[in-house]
């Protein structure tokens, strides 16, 4: 994003997910407009690692271990975090599991365990739920905040063998507006990114999009960026699907 459309005055960033494809491109983004980061995932190490480049560019970000699932753990990593940047302004709520199926391996909402039902609903809903839950006072005491979930279109959409998946990224959705309407008068936003096919590496072309390709994790990052700008103060409760049209309907009709 060109730094004349999105501004940060000296924000700060929690971003889950960090280690990740799309929570690295979301660093490296607001990194660049100069924004300072606490990077969570399940491993700090991991973390460090992966941002290492960008600090070593100037970049101030800050590795903390954090288990979205367990509450404690969530808590732990957010005070910490509030402790050495002094407060939270933005909050990427990226950390999510992606379970693929191939054709063969995709399942029936019938022979779907209730273990794997609930390990992704932990992830992708409760995680989300623990982690608001525990910057969003300290939002609410400064009268700012930014807050962008990160969904699928398959919450939109549905999606054929992965019920749990697409159920729990429909929540998010929910919640997502839920919050903005709750929130809207208290200073702060929340709005989501919706991807849809975001390679790993390489962006291969596809014909499961109208653009006939894959995003990349950059793309899902630019509009993550946007949301969280200071400039961005009138938008909230927004779902914003960054999925190369794939949602518009059957790409089998070029003119």
């Amino acid at each position: 994003m060109d730094s004349n459309i999105c501004t940060f005055d000296g924000r700060v960033a929690l971003v889950t997910g960090a280690a990740g494809n799309i929570g690295f491109a979301v660093c490296r983004r607001l990194a660049a407009h100069g924004v300072r980061i606490a990077a969570c995932d399940l491993s700090a190490e991991r973390v460090a690692e992966r941002v290492a480049p960008l600090v070593a560019e100037g970049a101030d970000i800050r590795a903390y271990a954090m288990d979205v699932t367990v509450r404690d753990s969530v808590f732990a990593a957010v005070r910490t975090a509030v402790a050495d940047f002094g407060r939270i302004d933005i909050l990427v709520n990226n950390a999510g599991v992606w379970e693929h199926r191939d054709v063969k391996g995709r399942q029936r909402f019938e022979e779907m365990a209730p273990i794997e039902w609930k390990r992704l609903l932990d992830i992708d809903v409760d995680g989300v739920f623990h982690v608001t839950q525990a910057v969003l006072p300290d939002m609410l005491k400064r009268g700012y905040g930014r807050i962008v979930n990160l969904t699928s279109i398959a919450g939109e959409t549905g999606l054929p063998g992965y019920a749990d998946y697409a159920t729990a990224k429909a929540g998010l959705i929910m919640l997502t507006k839920t919050l903005a309407m709750e929130n809207a008068k208290r200073g702060i936003t929340v709005n989501c990114v919706s991807p849809g096919m975001v390679a790993v590496g390489e962006v291969k072309p596809t014909p499961g999009t109208w653009i006939g390709r894959e995003g990349s994790a950059d793309e899902m990052a630019r509009a993550i960026v946007f949301l969280a700008a200071d400039e961005s103060g009138f938008i909230t409760g927004v779902d914003i699907p960054v999925e190369g049209g794939r949602i518009l309907g059957p790409h089998n009709c070029d003119m």
